[in-house]
């Protein structure tokens, strides 16, 4: 699929019905697989030219970064992480 359709299929899907509605989640996960996770996020947010960050609302990119750094702070890893990021 082209770039433009996968961006077009994204818009549709993410202005879809219940789509802002909030969902409470509530699971266990190891501090491995969270910042695993969370690095997931902070690289994937820079990936250009796939359709999907093009589609996204800045908004949501932001509460994507919100909840990475949620993330890290209730496994106790943000201070690991900013050390991490000094070494790139």
């Amino acid at each position: 699929m082209e770039g433009k359709d996968l961006k077009w299929i994204y818009q549709t899907v993410l202005v879809g019905p219940g789509m802002d509605e909030n969902v409470k989640l509530s699971f266990g996960a190891s501090r491995r697989l969270i910042l695993l996770l969370a690095e997931v996020i902070k690289e994937g947010s820079k990936i250009k030219g796939n359709g999907f960050l093009e589609s996204v609302d800045g908004k949501l990119i932001q509460e994507l970064d919100a909840l990475r750094s949620e993330f890290l702070e209730k496994a106790k890893l943000s201070q690991l992480s900013e050390q991490l990021k000094s070494l790139h």
